[in-house]
């Protein structure tokens, strides 16, 4: 079935405004509607020479619409799973930047409040915190009582504790 120019014009005016109609109620969009029209009117121009119509040509004209929102449709649908997975891609950058900077300020202010301890308590907490000794290894290697160090531990964390309250809330 070979088209002439004049043919194919007929062909479009007789058959636009109709497959326009069964596209829009396929698709509710529109543009989306006029391109899947468009396409298939293009494909049909392209193809003139060797066309080979099995059907009426209303059935492969509605046939080809409705092959053409179909492929619309799926296209829509992974251009919204790509937006998705970018949108969530890009959630997570901030959130990992705003948890790296939080980590960062709580990592100074801890060595801060560390540094704001007296010389003793400051030692013991380093050496059961940091150096991963239990209070009677302190207490042998600075030849204090274990009590003490237990003291000095509580008055450590209470200090730490109030430093950074804003963090531990």
């Amino acid at each position: 079935m070979a088209f002439s120019e004049q043919a194919f014009d007929t062909l479009f005016t007789d058959w636009f405004g109709k497959l326009y109609t069964y596209a829009f109620s396929v698709l509710q969009d529109a543009s989306a509607a006029e391109e899947a029209v468009q396409s298939v009117f293009g494909k049909i121009w392209e193809k003139r020479v060797q066309l080979d119509v099995h059907t009426t040509l209303k059935a492969y004209l509605y046939g080809s619409v409705y092959h053409e929102c179909m492929n619309a449709l799926r296209h829509e649908q992974r251009k919204r799973a790509h937006r998705r997975h970018a949108l969530y891609s890009a959630q997570r950058v901030i959130s990992d930047a705003h948890i790296k900077s939080e980590m960062g300020e709580l990592e100074m202010r801890l060595k801060q409040a560390i540094e704001e301890l007296p010389d003793r308590c400051r030692a013991i907490f380093q050496l059961s915190r940091f150096g991963e000794l239990k209070y009677r290894e302190i207490a042998e290697q600075l030849d204090l009582s274990v009590k003490t160090v237990e003291v000095q531990i509580a008055k450590a964390l209470k200090h730490l504790r109030l430093k950074l309250a804003d963090f531990l809330a």
